[in-house]
């Protein structure tokens, strides 16, 4: 019975702790994003084609992940298109700033 107590206590110790540990996004790790069908990351995904300028015109962000660095870096997979409605997917990068001040646009990396 003691064994088993034992056993019992330091699982609930193992759970408690795990459920205290901060998120492991602090440590550079990129995490992904599970609602980039929000209106806040196809906002990104309209101000990125925006910055490209014509002749990209925005259709969604398909995925994307984070990154928490001095800021918050964004990898998104981004479908635009040409004046013709060609289609194709393309990774971009975004930084925003710890400020919320503008965000840098790290040019498009290639079609994904």
């Amino acid at each position: 019975m003691r064994t088993f107590t034992a056993i019992l206590l330091i699982v609930a110790v193992a759970f408690a702790a795990a459920a205290t540990k901060p998120a492991a996004a602090d440590d550079g790790s990129w995490t992904p994003i599970g609602s980039v069908a929000s209106p806040h990351f196809q906002q990104f995904g309209q101000w990125v084609a925006d910055e490209l300028g014509a002749p990209i015109r925005f259709y969604r962000v398909v995925s994307g992940k984070r990154q928490n660095a001095n800021g918050i870096n964004y990898k998104f997979v981004v479908a635009m298109g040409n004046r013709v409605g060609v289609e194709d997917n393309y990774e971009v990068e975004v930084h925003v700033t710890v400020d919320r001040s503008p965000r840098a646009l790290t040019p498009v990396a290639g079609e994904q």
